[in-house]
């Protein structure tokens, strides 16, 4: 777009400027997508640790353990993916991320929905399970009530972290789009000021040259100059 074009915008139009209204929203939409990212990390930390404990501890077989511990993975990864491409709002290679953690956060979404619902599917099978193993693994009866328990609480956690997700993609988005939003409403009002700084110094000059102008043809006059 021409110069002379986006001038003449700005003459009809000033931009307009970032509001405490937005500050604060912008503010809230970070807060808000950190403490998202944070219970996120901290529920795939804890599905990695769970899953590795029912592995170590031979409390289940390989399609309780196994998709515990890789959906863990894959959550910790989307959200390191998340934080980086949400604090990029310019462009550079961080904000390639955004768009490939946000289809991870999809995709994470529905991966947890449906483990969550296997979980609960193959519930009743993983209790029976136990019952029939928990004397080879000296399971204690104490443990074993935790057990399985602990199926249906990872369940619902599964549920929790699938929500997050979508949560934290309609954060992100609203905060990283409003980011660069409020910056290039700031950059184009940054160049308004400029260009009305230089129209006031351009009009003081002018209005200096006719002063000066008019009194040159005043004394020429006055003393046949």
């Amino acid at each position: 777009q021409p110069a002379a074009v986006v001038m003449a915008s700005y003459r009809r139009e000033p931009p307009n400027q970032n509001t405490c209204c937005r500050a604060c929203c912008r503010w809230c939409q970070g807060k808000l997508l950190i403490i998202i990212n944070l219970l996120d990390f901290i529920g795939g930390g804890g599905l990695i640790a769970f899953g590795f404990y029912i592995y170590d501890k031979k409390f289940g077989p390989d399609y309780v353990y196994i998709p515990l511990a890789a959906i863990g993975m894959f959550v910790i990864c989307t959200v390191f993916f998340s934080t980086c491409g949400a604090s990029c709002w310019n462009s550079c290679w961080a904000c390639c991320l955004y768009p490939i953690s946000a289809l991870m956060g999809f995709l994470l979404a529905l991966g947890e929905i449906t483990a969550g619902s296997l979980l609960l599917a193959y519930r009743k099978r993983y209790s029976n399970w136990l019952d029939q193993n928990h004397q080879k693994y000296n399971i204690s009866d104490n443990e074993l009530e935790h057990l399985k328990h602990g199926i249906l609480t990872v369940s619902i956690g599964f549920f929790a972290l699938a929500v997050l997700e979508v949560l934290r993609i309609c954060v992100s988005r609203g905060y990283k789009y409003g980011r660069r939003y409020d910056e290039e409403q700031q950059r184009m009002m940054d160049d308004y000021e400029d260009m009305e700084r230089r129209e006031r110094a351009d009009s003081r000059n002018r209005e200096r040259r006719e002063k000066h102008a008019r009194l040159r043809a005043h004394y020429s006059q006055k003393y046949d100059l």
